[in-house]
This record gives structure tokens, sequence and C-alpha cells, in this order.
């Protein structure tokens, strides 16, 4: 005998706009810690449950990424009780076959990575998540939506999580052209940061919020309020201290490594020290920058 699994969920602002389109395009935005990623995973959750043989797919741009973050949440925050409940497992990929969560109805979720796409999209889906959605081209996108045709769901819906970026991004400027719809979320749609009935932050979310208070410049615009903003005085336009800055971390002996140099005197003499991952992504570990000094003196 099957038995029933409880699932207690209440939609705030911008996810339970989200529950309720069904456009073709999503982007949901919003300052970190909103929990736009929480309630993206759980509309696609539910939708598995609710119907048999949907198809879906959760992405990153990389692999690792999402096994080290969206997985875990989807796991710990939208998933647990029905794995316990024994109405879906995971299955951890084949040669053949990529990994997924299987659901006892029929239906799927497959994971992975943009960096290891030629299994997770050489099928058809009714719905798709990107979680940290700037990180991903505009080519990525439009190569995800001709996969969206499965059919089961009465809406086919490519739903995409971010943080802001700089407003010159791929994904504003679609927003902002009518291609996809835009839903902005705040800390107050978030349960664990503010109470609804009281209007009030918890305890957590006073903690949380004074962090983010902490924060200068543009970080603190984009994660604390939500805003498309740039940094002054950029020579590069495209930075986005969200994708290209990382917390330090011990870096393995085997990866290759480089140095690059821009010659200068007047101008500035730049030696940088970089180093390569197995998937063939660079990672700044040192910098010299100085003017007014001959080569000999920075041999030396």
């Amino acid at each position: 005998m099957s038995t029933a699994t409880e699932i207690a969920f209440t939609a705030r602002g911008a996810v339970a706009d989200l529950f309720a389109c069904r456009d073709p395009e999503v982007l949901l935005s919003g300052a970190a810690g909103t929990g736009k990623t929480v309630g993206a995973l759980m509309k696609m959750h539910l939708a598995c449950l609710a119907r048999p043989k949907v198809r879906a797919l959760l992405l990153r741009k990389s692999h690792s990424d999402l096994t080290a973050s969206t997985l875990v949440t989807f796991k710990e925050k939208v998933a647990k009780e029905a794995i316990e409940a024994g109405a879906m497992h995971f299955y951890g990929g084949s040669a053949s076959e990529p990994a997924a969560f299987r659901y006892n109805n029929g239906s799927t979720i497959l994971v992975g990575g943009l960096d290891r796409s030629s299994k997770i999209l050489s099928t058809e889906f009714d719905l798709v998540l990107i979680d940290e959605a700037t990180e991903v081209s505009d080519e990525n996108i439009d190569h995800v939506i001709t996969r969206l045709r499965n059919g089961v769901l009465s809406y086919q819906q490519l739903i995409m999580c971010t943080n802001p970026g700089p407003p010159s991004h791929h994904l504003k400027k679609r927003a902002d052209s009518g291609r996809c719809q835009i839903f902005y979320s705040k800390h107050e749609d978030n349960p664990r940061l503010y109470d609804a009935q009281t209007q009030t932050w918890t305890e957590y979310g006073q903690r949380y919020i004074a962090r983010l208070e902490s924060m200068t410049g543009v970080r603190y615009h984009r994660l604390r309020w939500g805003k498309w903003v740039a940094a002054d005085g950029l020579v590069y336009d495209k930075w986005d201290d969200g994708i290209h800055l990382v917390e330090p971390f011990e870096i393995p002996d085997d990866w290759a490594r480089w140095w690059t140099i821009d010659w200068g005197f007047t101008a500035p003499f730049v030696w940088q020290d970089w180093r390569e991952d197995p998937d063939g992504r660079l990672y700044l570990v040192r910098e010299f920058v100085k003017t007014q000094q001959i080569v000999e003196d920075h041999v030396k």
C-alpha cells in the first residue's frame, strides 16, 4: 500500500508569481537569500510529484558547481520528505544515462552541467531550471529552449534563477526586450528571514540582513537590494563579482600553471600567475603591478 507524503510550502512574492506563470521563459531575479532557488526547485518538484512521466532538467554552468550547491539545496530543503518516504530516489548515472532524480510515477529530473551537456541535452523536457543563470551564455539558453517539447504538461517552461549582474548582461536585456518574463524577489519573500504575520525580521533574518548591510559598492546594491548595477570605472563592463570572484581554496599541484606579462614602464608592468583546473577554468592566484621600473628590477 502506498502512503501519502505531506509537503508544506507557502509561495510568497516572486515565487508565488512563478508558480502561477505559464510563460515559456521566466527569470527569477533577486538579492542573495530571498528564496529564489528553493522556490523554483519546489515548483519543478511538485510538478513531478503531481503528474506522471514529466521530464525536467536541472542545470548549472558546471557540473561541479551543481553538485556542490544546488543539488544539496534540492535534497535537503525541497525533496527531503519525498526521498525519505520512498516516493523518489537519486540515480547516479552511467556511461549511457545521466544522473537523475527518479520518481515512482515515472517522472524524472535530470541533473548536470553545461560543461557535460551532450547526454542531457539530447532529449526533450517539460521544465528546465538553470540556477545562477548569469553564468550561462545567451547561446546556451537558446539551445536549451529547443529541448522544451516533451508535451506532458500543458505548458513547457524554462526557469532561470540569478542574483543580478551588470545592466548590460544578456539576461537583463533578454527580459527588457520582452523575450522572457522577469519577477523580482526580495528578502521579505523568504519565511526564514521574515515573518509575514508579524511583519518583522526573524532572529536569523536580522543577522543575515546585518551581514548584507556591511557590504559596499556594487555587491551591496546587487546582493542587498537586487539591483542590476555595474561597478564604476570598469575597463571591461562584463565583470561580475558573483562570477569572477571565488573564496580562496587550496590549488592542487598538478593543475596547469600560466604566467602572463604585459610590459610597461610609464603604463604599468603587469605579471600574473594563473592556474587551470581540469575543466579549463582559469584562476588568478597572484598579480604584480608596478610603474617606473625596468625589466632587470622586475626580474629580481
